[in-house]
């Protein structure tokens, strides 16, 4: 992590009002699951290409997730089982801005479209008056969702200066739920391209696959979720999870020959 740090400082710097020219609410997403050396490796190739977000001084900024979903957890259900089109509900914070949201991400195929509204205050269950983009955006009602998991994680974020795409990179990724079960995803980095068009190149996902990094699809609510709740159904996912508990395992190892 601070080795991350120290190379993005060498990027120049976007503010937040600036990023609007890559919103990209509705995109063509590709993540990564690997460690922060080998993000550290690719990120040195592309000094000169990306621009970092930088925030009240800090370009590694702190985010707080709650993912809804029904009692039976059906939107976790239609990821595993591979639905086309799915959906996602959250409140999200910015810890840095204060900024908070309700978020839904509607999945068709290799599209995300995400729909969101500014709010005060985080209620449960989801207040009146926030019902309605449930309602008009997911086959749900807001009623039926429940709070499941929660996600803290720090992100570092990039904008390509030529091209409409966005990289983002987290770390330190914790999950909790009301139960008061806790998971850590160790030393590792979630890496996701987002862009505007599937068919549209880019140099840093051509560098993540010179390391040996291939996409990984996955959620941090889908990890989370099977990280803390043992009765949940994973076979589908079984594969990827392997390849997060492999590589979790590696980083230990490391850290602690280091240690």
């Amino acid at each position: 992590m601070k080795d991350l740090l120290q190379l993005v400082n060498f990027f120049d710097t976007v503010s937040l009002k600036d990023m609007n020219r890559a919103k990209l609410l509705n995109r063509v997403d590709t993540k990564y699951i690997t460690s922060p050396s080998v993000v550290l490796d690719v990120l040195s190739e592309h000094i000169n290409d990306y621009e970092v977000l930088m925030v009240n001084d800090k370009v590694s900024l702190s985010y707080s997730t709650i993912y809804f979903d029904t009692d039976d957890l059906a939107m976790y259900k239609e990821h595993h089982n591979g639905k086309n089109h799915r959906y996602k509900v959250r409140y999200r914070q910015y810890e840095e801005t204060g900024d908070k949201f309700i978020e839904v991400k509607e999945k068709i195929k290799n599209r995300t479209i995400k729909e969101r509204l500014r709010i005060n205050e985080f209620t449960y269950p989801i207040a009146k008056g926030l019902e309605c983009i449930v309602h008009d955006c997911t086959p749900y009602t807001a009623n039926e969702l429940e709070s499941k998991l929660t996600t803290n994680f720090n992100r570092i974020t990039l904008v390509n200066k030529k091209a409409c795409e966005r990289i983002t990179i987290d770390l330190n990724i914790r999950f909790n739920n009301s139960k008061q079960c806790n998971y850590s995803l160790g030393n590792c980095a979630i890496v996701e391209i987002k862009r505007d068009k599937e068919d549209v190149y880019s140099a840093f996902a051509r560098s993540l696959k010179k390391q040996g990094v291939l996409p990984l699809s996955i959620s941090k609510y889908c990890l989370g979720t099977i990280a803390l709740n043992n009765k949940v159904k994973y076979n589908r996912f079984k594969p990827r999870l392997r390849h997060v508990e492999k590589l979790v395992a590696k980083e230990d190892m490391q850290l602690s020959m280091v240690v």
